[in-house]
């Protein structure tokens, strides 16, 4: 599976997306890249076989599905999975929709707003689910890290995931898209033997901000 190992070029992909479509979107990956940087730093010390390059530059691009616009649900999922997908780069195609996926292929029926979604998209989407349900820690780690950074920089899960659902809404079955991230978060903390946020410098100081809705 190939995966972006070029930083600048990553940087570059970011930047000509942003410039299709600026938003706040831009530094909050940047912010998940160098939350991501520092929990694979941390594994890889505890002995994990991980590219520190490889997990830096897909998390920057997980979302790089913006550059079309503002787009409902998990639509910017399928459309960074195809525009990675064209450059060749299958790892980074898949993060690009696994990282809104925190429950994997579990409960696919409610696992996103999927009446927002075309049905071809909808139907390729879960066939990658489907075919990648195995998250390594490339996926997880980022999957988690997308709930532990915004535009402002590192901030706790609860706090993310309370504005994610003010500026989007929530459904009956919100909550175990929650639980599917504190499933990743406690299996990478009984990893490193630590808690995640002492690893996210200042993370403690957004719970003093406002929450933007």
């Amino acid at each position: 599976m190939k995966y972006i190992l070029n930083r600048t070029y990553a940087k570059e992909l970011l930047e000509w997306a942003n410039q299709q479509n600026p938003g706040p979107w831009f530094e909050h990956s940047i912010h998940v890249a160098h939350a991501t940087e520092n929990i694979i730093v941390e594994l890889i010390k505890n002995g994990h076989d991980l590219d520190g390059d490889i997990a830096y530059n897909a998390a920057l691009l997980h979302d790089i599905g913006r550059y079309k616009g503002f787009t409902k649900s998990v639509i910017h999922s399928y459309d960074g999975y195809m525009y990675m997908n064209d450059l060749g780069y299958t790892g980074n195609a898949i993060i690009c929709v696994t990282h809104s996926f925190p429950c994997k292929n579990e409960h696919i029926d409610i696992a996103a707003e999927w009446s927002l979604v075309p049905d071809y998209m909808e139907s390729r989407l879960i066939e990658i689910l489907n075919e990648n349900s195995d998250y390594d820690l490339y996926n997880k780690v980022i999957t988690l890290c997308d709930a532990l950074a915004d535009a402002d920089g590192f901030t706790t899960l609860e706090r993310r995931l309370v504005s994610v659902g003010l500026r989007h809404g929530t459904t009956s079955h919100t909550s175990l898209h929650w639980k599917g991230f504190y499933t990743i978060k406690n299996e990478l903390e009984s990893l490193i033997g630590k808690s995640i946020y002492t690893l996210l410098p200042d993370a403690e100081k957004s719970i003093y901000k406002n929450i933007e809705y």
